[in-house]
């Protein structure tokens, strides 16, 4: 029946889910124009009111915007443009008004543990990207991340456009991963003593441990372990929209 109703479903529904995914497999990368609308109306063997309805929804997602006289340019989704959605620890510290810095700890490849292959949904003779990050609020230590990658998808991570821009802005723009769903769990625990140590937490002071399992099209991409200095990192935050 699923099926059936998206046969069912308007062209410009088709064209637009198609496009959405040739940007985001990378044939139409970010700061790129589309096609002209002749060839691509020839590709959809539809009309051109048909193309420009795909395109507005598109547009509206913020996947693309129309430029006067020079065409349709690929840009970044609303997600990682809209401070009001904070997703990374950047944008939440900016919506917060507080002032913020990240020191890169760690950054290597390895062979992949149990664990992780479990949740990245990996074999065990495949091999992660280990990203360890130091967050600071107000200049006080106040978050250690671990994140760890599938190393096959994400080869050519550059650490330095990781510290720059951060890791999602990096895995938009370098991987054209442009849609993801995340789901953090907090619960209270004691950090092991070297994150301890780095957040400055007295022996066996709890902390809140932060676990997120992020996905793109239901295909998990990024597991990370967070440890907090509840002292320097606010746990409530407020997300507008409108």
């Amino acid at each position: 029946m699923h099926n059936e109703l998206e046969q069912a479903a308007p062209l410009y529904l088709h064209i637009a889910k198609d496009l959405r995914e040739r940007i985001e497999a990378g044939e139409f990368p970010l700061d790129t124009l589309l096609p002209p609308e002749p060839v691509l109306c020839q590709q959809y063997q539809c009309g051109r009111v048909t193309l420009r309805t795909a395109v507005e929804m598109l547009a509206q997602r913020g996947f693309l915007t129309k430029k006067q006289g020079r065409g349709t340019l690929v840009t970044t989704p609303a997600w990682l443009a809209d401070n009001t959605l904070p997703v990374g620890f950047s944008e939440k510290m900016t919506q917060a008004g507080l002032a913020h810095h990240t020191q890169v700890v760690r950054f290597e490849q390895c062979p992949v543990t149990p664990e992780q292959a479990q949740k990245l949904g990996l074999n065990a003779s495949q091999r992660v990207i280990i990203l360890e990050r130091l967050r600071f609020v107000e200049q006080h230590p106040a978050l250690y991340e671990i994140t760890v990658l599938p190393a096959e998808r994400f080869a050519t991570l550059n650490r330095q456009h990781v510290e720059q821009h951060g890791l999602y802005h990096t895995l938009a723009h370098d991987f054209n991963l442009l849609s993801m769903q995340a789901q953090d769990d907090y619960r209270p625990c004691i950090a092991p003593a070297p994150m301890a140590a780095l957040l400055q937490l007295e022996h066996q002071q709890p902390c809140i441990e932060i676990v997120r399992l992020a996905t793109s099209h239901g295909q998990p991409f990024e597991f990370t372990v967070s440890y907090t200095n509840t002292e320097h990192y606010p746990l409530r935050f407020r997300y507008l929209r409108g």
